[in-house]
């Protein structure tokens, strides 16, 4: 049952990636699961910089303009570029709206509240984190030393940490094959400080269908400040935070067929 479940999320995680564009590739190392029980405190760190939130929202747009295009070559090239113009104001616009949404402290969050309930060591709150200058400077540097990590467990207090960074957020639409869906895809790694050994480090992500069966609803997803989207975006890092600790060995409180949301597909696809 534990593999099957572990199958089903890669699948997931696999079609996520595909559907959404996810190039970034993750080098597995799976969970060292001897060393959990010799880890007595843990920090969480995520970059600084706001992960861009994406709206990859112009397929069905695109199928249209290129169904009544034709063969003709020149027109189809106007319409490609028609389609990423459409895309980056998209981004633009939601990303103005969301200005004061932070999917990676989102997360971040979310597997603190989870770890400090449910965890058998010590989790370092985040505003702890937040608050030591060393660790700042560190934290959003992308490709860390093992002094780098040393000097934060330091400065914290801990011997391992979790990195978290969002590699995708936002909302994914396939075209006329499928829903529009809003999504979540990170990065996750756990580092034991001393020796810089990587622990588990994997890539994890969360879908939630739309209701609108084709086609995205620009306009009720910008009313109130793009209030559901923001709505969305914190129910699936409560979601991922969720796998995040059952993939740890802890007590899930979701059934993972609850947790792992199959992308809105046609039926018959895995």
């Amino acid at each position: 049952m534990g593999m099957l479940r572990i199958g089903y999320g890669y699948g997931l995680l696999l079609l996520l990636c595909v559907l959404s564009g996810c190039t970034e590739t993750v080098k597995e190392i799976p969970l060292n699961r001897v060393e959990i029980k010799n880890i007595t405190t843990v920090a969480i760190l995520t970059p600084i910089s706001r992960p861009n939130i994406t709206m990859d929202t112009t397929s069905d747009d695109m199928f249209l303009m290129m169904l009544f295009s034709g063969p003709a070559i020149v027109a189809q090239l106007m319409n490609q570029v028609a389609a990423i113009d459409m895309r980056r104001q998209e981004n633009k616009r939601f990303n103005a709206l969301t200005y004061d949404t932070h999917v990676g402290h989102m997360l971040r969050e979310d597997l603190y509240n989870k770890l400090k309930q449910r965890a058998s060591f010590r989790v370092i709150s985040p505003d702890e984190v937040d608050d030591n200058f060393s660790v700042y400077k560190l934290e959003n540097k992308p490709e860390k030393t093992q002094e780098d990590y040393e000097t934060i467990a330091q400065q914290l207090g801990a011997d391992t940490l979790i990195e978290l960074d969002v590699l995708i957020c936002g909302v994914k639409d396939p075209g006329i094959l499928a829903k529009p869906h809003s999504l979540i895809i990170a990065k996750v790694a756990m580092i034991r400080a001393r020796g810089k050994e990587v622990l588990w480090q994997t890539k994890l992500g969360q879908a939630i269908s739309q209701e609108k069966k084709i086609g995205f609803d620009s306009e009720k997803y910008q009313e109130d400040n793009a209030k559901l989207l923001k709505e969305e975006l914190d129910t699936l890092s409560s979601m991922l935070a969720e796998q995040i600790l059952e993939a740890l060995g802890f007590e899930s409180r979701m059934p993972t067929a609850q947790l792992l949301r199959e992308p809105p597909l046609k039926s018959g696809n895995p």
